[in-house]
């Protein structure tokens, strides 16, 4: 109480209403945090400007913010809104702010039980969201649309220049409509493996396999009690999407809130995350019957705007139907394209496969086999052979018979249908728009969102013009972009901080203040800038060694039984464990180079170093560096990788007395080029070390004595002779290219802040 009565002297009441401050203002600026979907507890939303006061603390010192719970007590309301005091002294003032929150998700409590039926049955109605979770997105469509363009101008500016173009397959990697389509594919392929995973599992568990019975009731019951308790946190979707009645109760409740920001402030600034943003957005609408007008900011955080507002429409029976219908039709158009698309990718890909492990031959055939004929007959005729087949494949798959042309013509007229049935409901009643008139209000309103956030990054529907939606950097797994936004290591937190310094100062050019948050300002944009490039090629690299893994995976069954379903059936297992596995590693890299990152912007900031850690430095090599060590050291993976098969196969029919000794070795040497082909091609520099360490693995294997049948012979007639030379120039010019490429490269740091910032925007 003591704090209290010092601070009223402090700062007088305004003895009237005609003064810039209202009788009830106590401090200038104030933060109010509302949380997303989930069941929180008094305080979580508050720690979140606690990671702000922490990231000024780490750049000014522990002196220089100092933070006060509760510094109200006066009424059962400021007891009951959990709030802090947030004093400042930088550049020679004290300059205090208001953090509060808005705690909504304990008024479910007074909502009623969740119900299990109308939760199952809003999860099925939702299925179609699914769709526009793994569509593309603002970058995709402009990465895809510039397709066009990119290729007029390369054939205006001649064969020369295009044939460069097609000849870099590693460079083109990079090409923005490439990652684009990697990005969509990759969403694609994990929800296809978590479908086949639950079909599969379901189809075991109908069969009457025993574990999986069990393994199903005991999910079905788990599903059942999360349904009915209050932990159901699709409970809270499903009642701001359909229950309007509930939500106008949560609504009031956050009117409460925000009112009494107003009644301790001048100028109130919201930071919604998720649910929270959708709740807010109603809350500051002009419809909604309330007037906030200290409202200076909005700030959306991964917001639900956009997937509450696409069920809220789902909700209409109108539109349910029109949606349900388009989803309907899409199996009687898969299915009647099969023939062009999967049934043809099978066969295609196992004749592709028994191509090239024939081709690889060659790289085992010593030259004095080679130069038999009878040896070169056989293998041209084997390889006419498969190609042959290859393109009577491609040719028979061309052709639809009746059947597969009515379903693709009843599909496409399906879809059709729905769209115009779906036009039609919507310019019946229209769908409620995003509006906050913030323009006219004066209200800034900015949109933050990961590039990876499944929620944040829905493409549709869109916002009004002139609200900033600038991408920020995060861990870049879907579920884990969505909750870490205010993680201590992120960027999130230091952008909120210059924010605070900005609307403390005096907002003078001689304030030091000001100049403090305009420091801040620039910096946050450059890191941020630099942690987003570093967490594509991150991301590129994870993509690589997914889609290698599956391939190896999925090899073995496309070589023997010619079918893509089937091969991915097999695979599914532990192609999930896999993408777990991958995820995980993935993702506890982010957070260590997260936290990497975060000391090293405030030793910038503060003008220290660091003690006993390594300076963050995010290097990339162009696209243009990497392709001749990453085509180099892949084909040497796959060199290695065919020996490896080849010669097992020799042991197990023949014995492993009676083959090359070596043969071991060419496991970790495929697996590592392989490897080291994916971090080229992401743009890692590859130490020199790696590929170094290859070529002594493949001069070693060198070295390991020949089968007993080959001892005595010429060099020139045993296979692992001519493989591990193949192997160790690969090896030998991926050496040289990264070597090459880590003397052209240099270190990404904080550039000119407003470089960094109109990108960071962009």
């Amino acid at each position: 109480m003591s704090r209290t009565k010092k601070r009223d002297r402090r700062i007088p009441r305004p003895a009237s209403r005609s003064t810039n401050l209202t009788p009830s203002a106590r401090w200038r600026v104030g933060y109010l945090f509302v949380h997303g979907v989930g069941n929180q507890q008094p305080g979580d939303a508050l720690a979140w400007g606690e990671t702000v006061a922490g990231a000024l603390r780490d750049v000014h010192g522990p002196d220089a913010v100092q933070w006060t719970n509760q510094p109200l007590a006066a009424t059962r309301e400021d007891t009951a809104t959990r709030h802090a005091e947030v004093a400042l002294r930088i550049g020679g003032t004290v300059s205090t702010a208001l953090f509060a929150e808005a705690l909504w998700s304990e008024k479910f409590a007074s909502l009623g039980r969740p119900s299990m039926r109308r939760t199952l049955a809003f999860l099925l109605a939702s299925l179609p969201l699914l769709f526009w979770i793994i569509g593309p997105d603002h970058r995709d469509l402009q990465a895809l649309g510039s397709t066009p363009v990119t290729w007029r101008s390369a054939l205006r500016d001649g064969l020369t220049k295009a044939g460069r173009t097609i000849t870099a397959p590693v460079s083109s990697l990079a090409a923005p409509e490439t990652r684009s389509m990697g990005r969509l594919l990759w969403r694609v392929m994990t929800l296809t493996v978590l479908v086949w995973m639950v079909v599969y599992s379901t189809a075991l568990a109908l069969g009457g396999s025993v574990g999986f019975s069990v393994l199903l009731l005991i999910l079905l019951g788990l599903l059942g009690w999360l349904a009915r308790s209050h932990k159901n946190v699709i409970w809270h979707v499903r009642v701001a999407a359909t229950d309007e009645e509930r939500t106008e109760q949560l609504l009031a409740h956050l009117h409460q809130k925000l009112r009494w920001m107003e009644q301790h402030c001048d100028e109130v600034t919201v930071v919604a995350h998720s649910q929270g943003g959708y709740l807010m957005h109603r809350v500051l609408s002009p419809d909604s019957g309330h007037q906030h007008p200290k409202v200076r900011r909005f700030i959306g955080v991964g917001s639900g705007l956009k997937p509450i507002t696409l069920l809220k429409a789902f909700a209409r029976p109108d539109l349910k139907a029109a949606v349900w219908l388009a989803v309907l039709a899409m199996p009687f158009t898969l299915w009647g394209i099969g023939p062009l698309t999967w049934k043809l990718l099978g066969p295609e890909l196992s004749a592709l496969l028994r191509s090239c492990y024939m081709t690889l031959h060659a790289t085992v055939m010593p030259a004095a086999l080679a130069s038999d004929p009878e040896v070169v007959r056989l293998w041209l005729a084997g390889v006419a052979a498969e190609l042959w087949q290859l393109a009577s494949v491609v040719a028979a798959g061309f052709r639809l018979d009746l059947a597969h042309t009515a379903a693709i013509a009843g599909g496409i007229s399906l879809s059709c249908l729905a769209g115009s049935v779906a036009h039609a409901a919507l310019r019946a009643q229209p769908s409620a728009t995003f509006s906050l008139d913030h323009q006219r209000r004066g209200i800034e309103w900015r949109e933050y969102t990961s590039p990876h956030d499944m929620v944040g990054r829905m493409l549709g529907p869109g916002v009004p013009e002139g609200v900033d939606q600038p991408w920020i950097s995060a861990t870049g797994q879907p579920v884990a972009d969505h909750i870490l936004y205010f993680h201590h290591s992120g960027v999130l937190p230091r952008r909120l901080a210059a924010d605070l310094l900005r609307d403390l100062s005096a907002r003078t050019p001689e304030n030091a203040l000001l100049r403090t948050a305009e420091a801040w300002d620039g910096t946050v944009a450059a890191f941020d800038h630099t942690r987003r490039q570093q967490a594509a090629r991150r991301r590129m690299l994870h993509g690589l060694l997914l889609g290698l893994v599956a391939a190896l995976l999925m090899a073995p069954a496309l070589y023997r039984h010619a079918s893509l379903s089937r091969a991915l059936l097999g695979s599914s297992l532990l192609l999930a464990i896999v993408l777990s596995a991958l995820g995980g590693l993935f993702t506890w890299i982010a957070h260590r180079s997260a936290g990497a990152s975060a000391n090293d912007f405030a030793a910038r900031m503060s003008g220290t170093e660091l003690v006993g850690a390594k300076p963050w430095r995010v290097r990339i090599v162009p696209p243009g560096l990497r392709t001749a060590p990453a085509f180099a050291a892949a084909m040497g993976g796959v060199v290695s990788l065919f020996g490896l098969v080849w010669f097992t196969k020799a042991a197990l029919r023949y014995g492993g007395d009676r083959v090359w000794f070596g043969y071991p070795l060419l496991l970790p040497l495929s697996v590592g080029l392989l490897v080291l082909a994916c971090a080229i091609a992401a743009g890692y520099p590859v130490r020199k070390r790696w590929p170094t360490l290859l070529t002594m693995t493949s001069l070693l294997a060198l070295w390991c004595p020949p089968a007993e049948p080959a001892a005595g012979m010429p060099w020139d007639l045993r296979a692992e002779v001519s493989l591990s030379l193949c192997v160790t120039l690969c090896a030998l010019i991926s050496l040289l290219g990264t070597l090459h490429a880590r003397r052209k490269i240099s270190d990404r740091g904080p550039r000119e802040p407003r470089q960094a910032e109109s990108e960071a925007r962009g």
